[in-house]
């Protein structure tokens, strides 16, 4: 570079630093005499006879070559003097010819270390070791007379990326980089001089991570790199709880893909649900289709004029709660417009029981007009809804529940665009209940006979569809321990039918504030008998904790209670002793709890079987006058029916239960030793009554 003006904009916080130039003195320099090059017996001699007081000829004398544009002593002197601080080598805040004007000289002639300093620095200074004065030294230099101080010469470029380091683009949206800029204290503007990867390699319809590059080569051959990091991501996810825009005249068919009911809880029934039956089993609430002119079919929601509180709920089916914690962040989005009544709206969303929300009032709707509502997710597990076990998309009511109908439409969860937020740790979940079922194959074991004597065939499930006949059976659904404090929370998805056979899965996993899942079927309500004789094939479970029982209740249980029902055992099992069973019958006896046997009894089969490796048959005999117990045909228990206090229970129908509790005060927790899941297999129950 020629020595006309020089300048150039260097990295952020750095100086701009034009050099000395024929006549116009900007920054310092050792090249005193502005001749492109600093010598000692030129500019070093100088500077020290300026120190010592020469001025005139005799400062310059000998001093300065034909190569010099500076070489008047006057303005030789001036420069000197103007920049006399940077003369302080070694920074004692004075500028003396035998320290400052020795360790240039000295400096110049090649001197280092200890040759540098000895006898020129004393301890008044702040600036004291060869190396602190050398790389001051590199600040008033222009070795190689580009224009540019040592200190700073040969520096990388700086390159910048405009915009932000990362961006996230969702799957087929447009996306312009914003590009980088470089400049160099040398070469000046390189932004042109910039070479991008990967760019083209960016796929805007495929989710990824990319990294664009940016990379530049200055003349001095410092090479820098940026990278920006492009995110392409799906679009914000939804999960459709109750469709929009379809023809569909059945309400179960309005629903998304992992919702199966369409229920309501009712305070008319203390709190039970109706479902999918719209509104038939609730007197308080009702649900059909209605055709919106501009939306087409959307679920319609009456509240009688009871004044009784009554919601209605969306809730999943056998596949059990759903993990919801991706919606973190996100929001609910769901249309109400109120056909008559009451404009004010509450919602909520459960978890599993007992979690919950809890009631969310809703700012009013409008009578004839569809109103959006947008429920943040984080305002609701911000009042305990824990996203893990989500199995309501969405709880409503009016308000004051009270001669109200609204109608329902569009409702959806929404991802928040940018991913979750403050999204819970949820634990992995089990595989569906019957997902691992593998069918045992155990030995046959005893089969019962098809006919008895003076009896007929009156009822019976060989399990051999697809589910269970829900015009026979019902599925609890409840933690309520059985009064025997048990550990299990019933659910109608752990019981199921597979090849021909009914299967009660017990398994170790939390659900609604239980350790452990199960479950317990009853045909109460449904198919009720009085005497005749019950036979039912099963494999029993095993193992310390678990109790399986197939028995009967009083179908005046609703009305009387326990033991006023009376109870009849068919068969009862203690898990940890799976080679006996036994039976049992409880009633009231004048206001107490009586039971027989009392203690002891049972059946026990021997030479190493249990009630868990192969079949059997549980018999039971019933008359007007008693009760027999066998297993596999043979008789060990009776019971007999007389007048005496409280037997006439057992004069009344009864209904069946089915079920696996799991601990209690009876059997006992499980341990360490109790594997799970554990199944109770039913082949089939058969009950014969009186031939007429």
């Amino acid at each position: 570079m020629n020595h006309f003006f020089r300048a150039l904009t260097l990295t952020v916080g750095l100086l701009i630093v034009p050099v000395s130039t024929n006549g116009h003195d900007a920054v310092f320099t050792l090249d005193i005499d502005d001749s492109g090059d600093v010598q000692p017996l030129s500019d070093g001699l100088l500077i020290l006879r300026h120190l010592f007081g020469f001025s005139g000829a005799s400062l310059t004398t000998g001093a300065t070559g034909e190569q010099g544009a500076r070489s008047d002593p006057q303005l030789i002197a001036a420069y000197l003097d103007q920049h006399r601080d940077q003369l302080d080598i070694d920074l004692d805040g004075e500028v003396r010819p035998l320290t400052d004007g020795l360790l240039i000289l000295r400096y110049l002639f090649g001197f280092s270390e200890a040759a540098l300093t000895a006898g020129a620095v004393d301890g008044l200074a702040t600036r004291q070791t060869s190396a602190g004065i050398k790389a001051h030294f590199t600040t008033i230099l222009d070795s190689d007379g580009d224009g540019i101080v040592d200190a700073l010469d040969d520096r990388s470029p700086r390159l910048t990326v405009l915009g932000n380091s990362a961006v996230e683009v969702v799957v087929g949206a447009a996306y312009l980089d914003a590009g980088a800029t470089a400049t160099d204290a040398e070469d000046g503007d390189l932004t042109s001089e910039i070479v991008v990867f990967g760019l083209s390699e960016t796929d805007l319809q495929t989710p990824g991570i990319y990294r664009v590059r940016f990379e530049l080569t200055d003349s001095g051959g410092n090479t820098v790199f940026a990278e920006r990091t492009v995110t392409v991501t799906s679009p914000a996810q939804t999960l459709g709880v109750l469709k929009t825009g379809t023809s569909d005249q059945d309400p179960q068919a309005l629903l998304g893909e992992g919702f199966a009911i369409i229920g309501a809880f009712d305070a008319g029934i203390n709190y039970n649900s109706c479902e999918n039956d719209q509104g038939q089993g609730c007197p308080n609430m009702g649900w059909s289709v209605a055709t919106d002119p501009d939306r087409g079919s959307v679920l319609e929601v009456s509240h009688s004029s009871s004044a009784v509180h009554a919601g209605l709920y969306i809730k999943t089916g056998d596949t059990g709660p759903m993990n919801l914690s991706e919606f973190a962040g996100g929001i609910i989005q769901f249309d109400v417009k109120v056909i008559s009544g009451d404009p004010s709206m509450t919602m909520k969303i459960d978890c599993v029981y007992p979690c919950t929300s809890n009631d969310y009032r809703l700012a009013d709707a409008s009578e004839g007009v569809w109103v959006t509502y947008e429920v943040p997710v984080d305002t609701l597990t911000d009042r305990d809804l824990d996203l893990c076990q989500i199995d309501t998309g969405l709880v409503i009511w009016a308000a004051e529940f009270t001669d109200t109908t609204f109608q329902l439409d569009a409702v959806q969860w929404m991802a928040n665009e940018t991913g979750p937020l403050n999204s819970p740790d949820c634990p992995e979940p089990l595989p569906a209940p019957g997902a691992d079922w593998v069918n045992p194959n155990l030995a046959s074991g005893y089969e019962a006979p098809t006919s008895y004597q003076d009896l007929s065939l009156a009822w019976s499930d060989e399990f051999e569809g697809t589910s269970l006949d829900a015009a026979y059976w019902n599925t609890e659904v409840n933690g309520d321990g059985g009064g025997n404090n048990e550990l299990q929370y019933y659910r109608s998805q752990n019981a199921y039918l597979r090849e021909g056979l009914l299967v009660i899965e017990a398994r170790r996993e939390g659900f609604g504030g239980k350790n452990y899942t199960s479950a317990r079927l009853t045909t109460e309500d449904k198919f009720e008998f009085k005497y005749g004789r019950i036979d039912i094939r099963a494999a029993l479970p095993t193992g310390h904790g678990l109790w399986p029982a197939l028995w009967m209740l009083g179908a005046n249980f609703k009305e009387v209670g326990w033991p006023r029902s009376g109870e009849i055992d068919i068969m009862e099992l203690v898990g940890q002793d799976n080679d006996r069973v036994f039976g049992t019958v409880h009633w009231d006896n004048n206001g107490s709890k009586a039971q027989y046997p009392t203690s002891g009894g049972g059946f026990e089969v021997s030479n190493g079987e249990t009630f868990n490796n192969q079949y059997h048959v549980f018999s039971l005999a019933w008359s007007e006058s008693g009760l027999e117990w066998f297993v596999d045909g043979e008789r060990y228990q009776t019971f007999d029916i007389n007048n005496g206090a409280g037997l006439d229970a057992f004069r009344k129908a009864f209904f069946l239960i089915f079920n696996i509790a799991v601990g209690g005060n009876l059997p006992g927790s499980p341990n360490d030793d109790t594997e799970f899941p554990q199944y109770m297999h039913v082949d089939y129950v058969r009950v014969y009554q009186p031939t007429p």
